[in-house]
């Protein structure tokens, strides 16, 4: 699957486990030093923005790592009930598990979604510790 549609299958299932829909959508994480507001889109807003997520649909490589971090830093600049960092790549998901222990927001629930060949998802949810 390419990540776009990792993603779509993201949002359905999540929908369907908070009972309701999520998007793609953009949300101000800060203000400029001109007074502009800074900006960033986000992979999962859900319908009343009380879930907030991002999807890392990737293999487990040194860039999709850092890319994670950076999601995380995104997701810490938010106001949410909810915080989600979703994998695809259990890979992925236990490298940065193991390796971003004290650098990540208490806050912030990690993820696993496997998405198979026939398109079925399971998700697994754990916490930091």
């Amino acid at each position: 699957m390419k990540p776009y549609e990792v993603e779509k299958a993201v949002r359905e299932r999540l929908g369907e486990m908070y009972g309701t829909r999520f998007r793609r959508g953009k949300l101000i994480i800060g203000d400029r030093s001109e007074g502009e507001p800074q900006i960033h889109e986000f992979d999962l807003i859900s319908e009343n923005k009380t879930v907030i997520g991002e999807v890392k649909a990737g293999k487990c490589t040194t860039t999709n790592y850092n890319l994670a971090l950076v999601d995380c830093f995104y997701l810490s600049k938010v106001k949410a009930r909810v915080k989600l960092m979703v994998f695809s790549d259990k890979k992925l998901y236990e490298y940065f598990r193991n390796r971003s222990q004290g650098l990540i927001s208490g806050d912030i629930q990690p993820i696993l979604v496997n998405v198979t060949g026939n398109r079925e998802i399971v998700v697994r949810q754990t916490d930091w510790s």
